[in-house]
């Protein structure tokens, strides 16, 4: 197991489990959903895999592993969903057996009698993340549209050499790159006091939409002011937090980078879990109640603009971060330490998955809506917000823990954040309704 799968996975006990769930009118035949679990099983060698526990832990591809599991739930209300999503969050996997996904399908009728269910995939985050998920996703709706499609069939990765070019791998000059910083991160961990784990607070989740009416403004004014809409969004969630928490937040967050694009040699359509990123500070000279719409936007370009430069420069030593990261097996267990002891020094993680690719009508049921994933964190800190676009709507799914950010801090978060992107959005000057339209 690579360093980069493994902080995805801490060790055999802890929970670290992502949900996806979207909402489906008409019915699933649940014959169909089970062909199409065992399909992408077949497709994706990393379903078939276990861990096998180890100085770093070994991931075993099987012969013959356990079919996914899938639980059919009688739907009794718009919540139910929402219930079931925090019943996976906290189930732990049984990693030492295949497979390390399973699925939940509610299923019932709304209040006009017409067919309506939520459908879950839910894996072990050291096999996925946010972009895997909708892969998943998509691939199982087009199988329970047509079971006879033809999804192809991966070969898996067992280290750096199935990642990176032969060429980088034996370049001396970055690898002697990579042991430097290799070095210097060991030794920075040898003169830190090991601290024991402080426990987390009880874990929660708000889900909101904002309309698409709201969605289409905020991103016709984002666009008009030569920003992109994540820019945008994450001014208004670094000012709510500046607003809610006060001197205790700095005006910084993480933006976790899609790393998929800088690896030609993963599939776009694979399973990946890695996700470094970024932190990304945002101006705090002025008071965010006191930030008009002139300085909201001018602190999105230079967020955009400080975003861009790190990810440059992430996009630039990529290949030595990867080969970097296999020489710091020694101190895992003092980094995981750390991060279930500190606080993270940022406000927030901002992951955004973008615009979610996946169809709406198919032929029987349709695609309502796609909820933004979340995932239960190990870490001392959980305060994340996972933002994406489905139908012309921007869906939020905010997660923390009561010891981090009480669950009314986070409301008023949220409250403030939705806000201000409402203000900024009407705030826009007259443009062209083509632009709008464009936008959403």
């Amino acid at each position: 197991m690579m360093l980069c799968e493994r902080v995805m996975y801490v060790d055999r006990d802890t929970t670290f489990t992502i949900v996806q769930a979207a909402r489906i009118r008409g019915r699933l035949d649940p014959a169909r959903l089970r062909h199409a679990l065992d399909r992408i099983q077949l497709k994706h060698p990393m379903l078939r895999c276990s861990i096998e526990d180890g100085d770093p832990p070994f991931v075993v591809l099987e012969d013959d592993p356990a079919p996914i599991p899938l639980r059919l739930v009688e739907r009794k209300s718009d919540e139910d969903w929402q219930h079931q999503s925090h019943i996976e969050r906290e189930t732990r996997f049984a990693s030492e057996r295949a497979p390390l996904m399973r699925a939940v399908w509610i299923h019932g009728d709304d209040s006009h009698g017409e067919p309506v269910g939520e459908l879950l995939i839910v894996c072990h985050h050291v096999i996925c993340d946010g972009m895997s998920m909708m892969t998943l996703l998509r691939e199982t709706l087009a199988l329970c549209e047509r079971p006879e499609l033809d999804i192809g069939r991966l070969s898996g990765f067992n280290g750096l050499e199935d990642i990176l070019p032969a060429q980088i791998l034996g370049d001396r000059r970055i690898r002697r790159k990579a042991a430097l910083k290799a070095l210097a991160f060991r030794l920075f961990f040898s003169l830190r006091r090991k601290r024991k784990p402080v426990p987390q607070g009880e874990f929660y989740v708000l889900h909101w939409k904002l309309s698409r009416d709201d969605t289409a403004a905020l991103a016709a004014r984002a666009r008009a002011e030569g920003v992109t809409l994540f820019a945008a969004l994450a001014v208004a969630f670094s000012l709510a937090f500046r607003s809610v928490k006060g001197a205790s937040a700095n005006g910084k967050v993480f933006s976790p980078v899609d790393i998929r694009k800088f690896l030609p040699l993963i599939r776009p359509d694979g399973l990946f879990s890695a996700a470094p990123g970024t932190i990304v500070a945002l101006d705090t000279g002025t008071a965010p109640e006191q930030v008009d719409d002139a300085g909201f936007w001018e602190q999105a370009r230079a967020f955009k603009t400080r975003l861009n430069q790190r990810v440059e420069r992430l996009t630039r030593n990529v290949h030595e971060y990867f080969i970097g990261l296999e020489m710091l097996h020694s101190i895992f267990g003092q980094f995981i330490a750390e991060r279930r002891s500190d606080l993270d020094q940022f406000d927030t993680t901002l992951s955004n998955i973008g615009r979610i690719e996946i169809q709406q009508q198919y032929q029987g049921f349709r695609v309502e809506t796609v909820f933004s994933p979340t995932a239960r964190l190990p870490w001392r800190s959980t305060t994340a917000v996972l933002m994406s676009g489905y139908a012309g709507e921007l869906d939020f799914a905010f997660t923390c823990d009561e010891a981090s950010l009480t669950r009314e801090q986070a409301a008023r978060v949220r409250d403030f954040a939705t806000d201000l992107m409402r203000e900024r959005g009407a705030a826009a000057p007259a443009r062209d309704p083509a632009l709008v339209r464009e936008a959403a």
